[in-house]
């Protein structure tokens, strides 16, 4: 397994924290991460070594780089007259946010440690999920949390975190595939938070962090 160097890790979390303190709402967000600060500290970004970021502190690793590339993205999507239908504030929201649900609940991790060496060295699982939690799918976690802890949040931040797997999630289909008739969708945001997510995938695979 991969370890990320503790003062690495530190300087991740002290920049989320950061940025947290940006938000408007980050009385009731602090209180969420001071319940969920070993799981935010220590939570991988994925189970599996092929997935991505799947060591310890890969969590803070891969939606800060969300963030980043997503700035970077808006630019590029005004610079080409694409609308920019959502605010930077939304936008920062939803990125820092939208794996939140990976964090499991307050002394319920959504990971362990994988205790299984075959499925360590075969599989290459450095983790398994926690089934001593109630199943929800990441962002329908994410969006339990934010309410357990009255964060109160705009449609286009709903949306963002919602979507952000894209069409590989089959419930974004409806979404999605309705984009342009009959159902436009009234925001952009979903678009720059999952091909941020994607390409931050991809930058991780290939600098080996998986």
């Amino acid at each position: 397994m991969i370890f990320l160097d503790e003062n690495k890790i530190k300087e991740d979390y002290d920049r989320f924290m950061s940025l947290i303190e940006e938000d408007p709402r980050s009385e009731n967000l602090k209180r969420m991460y001071e319940d969920l600060d070993q799981e935010l500290s220590e939570a991988p970004a994925a189970a599996v070594q092929h997935h991505h970021n799947a060591f310890p502190g890969g969590y803070l690793d891969h939606v800060l780089r969300v963030y980043d590339i997503s700035v970077e993205m808006t630019k590029t999507f005004h610079a080409f007259e694409g609308e920019l239908n959502f605010t930077p504030q939304e936008l920062q929201f939803a990125t820092l946010h939208h794996d939140l649900g990976k964090l499991g609940e307050p002394n319920e991790p959504y990971y362990v440690e994988q205790d299984s060496d075959w499925h360590r060295k075969t599989l290459g699982q450095n983790y398994k999920y926690n089934n001593t939690i109630q199943y929800m799918s990441v962002t329908d976690r994410a969006h339990y949390m934010l309410q357990q802890y009255d964060v109160k949040i705009t449609k286009n931040e709903w949306l963002g975190i919602h979507l952000s797997d894209g069409m590989y999630d089959e419930s974004n289909k409806s979404y999605l595939k309705n984009n342009m008739y009959p159902y436009p969708m009234k925001t952009n945001i979903p678009y720059i938070v999952h091909v941020s997510d994607y390409l931050a995938m991809v930058i991780e695979k290939a600098k080996g962090k998986f």
